[in-house]
């Protein structure tokens, strides 16, 4: 979902084909450094402690190790997995990035991977009514989420819903 997300921005922001399928492999690896965090850590029908935290938010940096030695043509991708959690404000982690510090897809992949968390059920919390998604969308634009990329995902989204995106195909 976050892969398909990411390309319904970057197709909204004009990138070229080649870039939008860089984006949504971004979109689709970002949290391969998950692969070292422990099931029951992951799994956790509660929220997790801050020990437990702490091990989870290592899958940043882990992620892109991974991904860095893999010589594939999108040469962003393991910089999506390693800020993905970076937010505009500097608030985000793991190195506390602002604005134009973050890499531009790892922007991208985290307000894509924000709505998927916002909109799926997990085990330790309900997804939220639409309303509620596209309310905390605004509040945090600017602060988490580039303004320009929240107009880009919802007028995607919205041609997505209607149908519109595959009548230009």
């Amino acid at each position: 979902r976050v892969g398909k997300y990411s390309e319904i921005i970057a197709e909204e922001l004009g990138w070229s084909e080649e870039e939008v399928e860089g984006v949504a492999v971004a979109g689709y690896l970002h949290d391969v450094g998950k692969l070292t965090v422990e099931r029951n850590i992951i799994n956790a029908p509660y929220r997790i402690n801050a020990k437990e935290s702490a091990e989870l938010n290592k899958h940043p940096a882990v992620g892109y190790e991974i991904l860095l030695p893999i010589h594939h043509p999108y040469t962003d991708v393991p910089l999506a997995a390693k800020y993905q959690h970076e937010r505009l404000d500097g608030r985000g982690y793991p190195d506390g990035l602002k604005d134009n510090e973050i890499p531009y897809i790892a922007k991208i992949v985290n307000l894509a991977d924000s709505f998927d968390a916002m909109t799926t059920n997990r085990p330790y919390k309900q997804r939220r009514p639409a309303h509620e998604v596209i309310e905390d969308l605004r509040r945090n634009s600017g602060k988490q989420f580039a303004p320009e990329l929240v107009t880009a995902f919802c007028e995607g989204m919205l041609k997505e819903l209607t149908g519109e995106n595959r009548q230009k195909r």
